[in-house]
């Protein structure tokens, strides 16, 4: 007997971009993600917080504003959401070897003959739902016979978990409502008019009257959740890392031969990364000698890569690492990490002059700092959001990847020069809309000829005490002696918590 087991995670939308940006998106705040649908903005998604504020999935937005003011609202971004759920339904082959997919915000397990691992279907259950609540999520689990009937169960217990024994599924089925379904929507409504409003009702009833009048959609949906229908699961394969081994016929131990062996493997492995559209991140050089131990090495890059010369001269510099000791009769290539690489019109293109060498790429320079012992102070500038332009930079290691900047904060031109600090300078004259009329600077006059804005930012709220209620007006200003500058006040000019009301130059267009 089969068994399978359904997963059902009711806020994923909303508790991935908690996860990914928790200080944007905080958990005790109402949050909704939202998609059109027929020319209006239908929620998709709705977090815990809002669930209990009376707002559901399929409600207009603009219904959602108006019962909740202070909401935090959200476009759909379905790439990331798939492609996060596909990571999570990948984790979970701890589990069993065939995890599936069950879109938009639910997964399967064929978890058929694993459960004794675990100490048991209840314990298994437990294990699983205790693993995804340390990674942030909420989750329904059902295991029953067939897969249609875990996800039939699954959906209609909210943060439950349940076992059906084997062959009783149809007696826990009975009393759940037709909507637990995969039908649609209309086809529900119709069932409840004519009073069959549970599965068990339904599946009473002679099959031939009701493939007639609902269509054999209906009939497929029941036949599944009963069992007596399959329909194959949607199981992910997880794309096997590429390894290349060889044996040697002879025994070597110079520097030479490991590099010939390198220039040997290294272009065929770069061949299988362009096929797959991906570029190495690490890469691991196993030597088994003839004593049977292993000498290995790994290198590490900036950015994702298939270039053939800039991993070949990675792995050579760490030759000097290897101990031949006797001799070594096997190698193995590992690319023990890889990304997609970038492409399209976005990705920048360098291009280097026929007499320069490679390593003088940034790339290839910032590759071989960080691959070579001893060195740990190489860092890369990232875009990061933070609420003031000058703290708008963060330090990352090189091969961690960056985090896209929010730029919802950045609908306004920026000036091509940003001081690392706002410079204080001296507002002597207003203009009756708050623009600045005339400033001192290092005890020079400047007039104001033309003034753009306000453009309000608000503080950090989330991060310190200081940061709430600060504010900052940003104008951009155009002196008669053609300067293009970018000044802002500390606070609203009004009240004295939301700042002092100094000026500072930020930046020159």
């Amino acid at each position: 007997m089969r068994r399978f087991l359904a997963l059902w995670l009711p806020f994923w939308r909303t508790e991935r971009l908690q996860l990914c940006q928790p200080d944007h998106y905080p958990p005790d705040r109402p949050l909704v993600v939202h998609a059109p649908e027929h020319n209006r903005q239908i929620l998709t998604a709705v977090n815990p917080v809002a669930l209990a504020a009376g707002l559901k999935p399929g409600q207009p937005l603009a219904q959602a504003r108006s019962l909740v003011p202070d909401l935090l609202c959200i476009a759909q971004d379905t790439d990331a959401d798939d492609t996060a759920l596909l990571d999570l339904c990948s984790w979970l082959l701890w589990l069993s070897p065939l995890p599936a997919l069950d879109a938009p915000d639910g997964l399967y397990s064929d978890t058929t003959g694993c459960a004794h691992l675990y100490g048991g279907e209840e314990a298994m259950l437990s294990l699983v739902r205790t693993r995804l609540s340390e990674k942030g999520h909420v989750c329904s689990l059902a295991l029953s016979d067939s897969a249609a009937a875990s996800r039939v169960l699954a959906r209609s217990r909210l943060d439950r978990a349940c076992v059906i024994p084997p062959g009783q599924q149809k007696q826990a089925l009975d009393r759940l409502p037709c909507s637990a379904l995969s039908i649609a929507s209309d086809t529900t409504s119709r069932l409840n008019r004519l009073g069959l409003t549970t599965i068990g009702a339904l599946a009473a009833l002679p099959r031939a009257p009701l493939a007639k009048r609902f269509g054999a959609e209906l009939l497929t949906s029941l036949d599944e959740a009963l069992g007596r229908q399959t329909r194959p699961l949607n199981v992910v394969q997880v794309r096997d890392r590429i390894s290349l081994s060889r044996s040697l016929v002879e025994p070597i131990g110079t520097a030479e031969a490991i590099a010939t062996v390198i220039e040997a493997l290294v272009p065929e492995a770069c061949a299988l990364l362009s096929r797959r559209g991906e570029g190495a991140r690490q890469i691991d050089f196993l030597c088994v000698r003839v004593d049977s131990t292993v000498q290995a090495i790994r290198v590490g890059t900036s950015d994702p890569t298939s270039d053939t010369p800039r991993i070949l001269r990675l792995l050579k510099d760490q030759i000097s690492r290897i101990e031949p000791g006797f001799g070594i009769e096997a190698v193995t290539l590992t690319i023990s990490a890889s990304e997609p690489m970038e492409a399209g019109p976005d990705r920048p293109v360098l291009s280097v002059p026929e007499d320069c060498q490679a390593d003088t790429l940034p790339a290839s320079l910032i590759d071989r700092l960080i691959n070579r012992p001893g060195i740990t102070s190489v860092y890369q500038l990232a875009p990061w959001f933070s609420a003031w332009p000058e703290d708008g930079q963060s330090r990352i290691s090189p091969g961690d990847v960056a985090e896209p900047a929010d730029a919802r904060q950045m609908l306004w031109v920026r000036p091509n020069i940003l001081f690392d600090l706002p410079v204080r300078v001296q507002v002597t004259a207003l203009l009756p809309d708050g623009a600045p009329r005339q400033f001192v600077l290092k005890r020079q006059t400047h007039r104001i000829a033309a003034a753009d804005g306000p453009e309000r930012l608000l503080g950090d709220w989330w991060q310190t005490a200081e940061s709430y209620g600060a504010i900052r007006d940003y104008w951009q200003v155009e002196t008669t002696t053609g300067l293009r500058l970018w000044l802002f006040r500390k606070g609203d000019g009004t009240h004295d918590w939301s700042g002092s009301g100094a000026w500072f130059l930020q930046g020159v267009f």
